[in-house]
């Protein structure tokens, strides 16, 4: 297993540090870095998803902290990078997976390199094509088999998810992705935006991009899944030329 990161820091030689840390690293490849976390999103935005970002926190545009907020739908980690200690309480007041201060120590590097590879070896879904996914609960050795066709929509929250059923709720450390990744044989399942993964079992009509659910919820299509979406409704219309 190898996980990619990025690297957001507006100093050139802190970019320099972390980048020869990441390459001195068994399990972690360094994708890219940024002087600013504007162009990072840009990148993040077309890539759509990264392992781990490393982030600065005070740094011109846009600080860390307030950064971190629009980068965590795109990363399964974020692990702020910075000189300031002060920061800690208010960094995971925001679900930050991690706090290293400069100059990175090597060993505290690597340290938290292997806590994040563990993490991400126990997140992936025990799935099965019948009608029930495993999910990890919250001990080691603690599963929850949640059936499929009661899974009204999933939705992300921060590093982990909330699943919604008929009756109960379930929270998981997994990132939707892998949730996706998992329910991929499962036709009835649509991420419809970065946060959140429907059920059509449960949904009573579409308007447009707007979805309402039998229960009156009512969710939107964001614009970089609408063309996803649209073909989605095409391959289920009934009959030759119906649009």
């Amino acid at each position: 297993m190898e996980m990619k990161c990025i690297i957001i820091d507006d100093e050139n030689h802190s970019r320099n540090q972390i980048e020869e840390l990441i390459a001195l690293t068994p399990g972690v490849s360094h994708q890219k870095s940024f002087d600013d976390a504007y162009g990072a999103l840009t990148y993040l935005h077309q890539q759509n998803h990264i392992d781990i970002v490393f982030l600065d926190i005070e740094m011109p545009k846009i600080n860390g902290i307030d950064a971190a907020k629009l980068l965590r739908p795109y990363c399964d980690f974020l692990i702020f990078v910075t000189g300031h200690s002060h920061y800690g309480p208010q960094s995971f007041e925001i679900g930050v997976d991690g706090y290293l201060l400069k100059p990175v120590s090597e060993i505290k590097f690597i340290r938290q390199i292997q806590r994040l590879l563990e993490i991400k070896s126990q997140e992936l879904p025990l799935k099965n094509p019948d009608n029930f996914l495993l999910i990890k609960g919250g001990s080691k050795h603690k599963y929850v088999n949640v059936k499929l066709d009661e899974i009204l929509y999933i939705r992300s929250m921060s590093n982990y998810v909330r699943i919604f059923q008929t009756d109960e709720q379930h929270t998981t450390y997994h990132t939707l992705k892998r949730v996706e990744e998992a329910l991929q044989d499962r036709t009835e399942f649509l991420r419809i935006n970065r946060s959140e993964i429907i059920s059509f079992y449960h949904v009573k009509q579409v308007d447009g991009y707007q979805i309402m659910l039998n229960n009156g919820e009512k969710f939107m299509v964001s614009r970089s899944y609408k063309e996803k979406f649209d073909e989605f409704l095409r391959g289920r219309l009934p009959g030759p030329g119906v649009r």
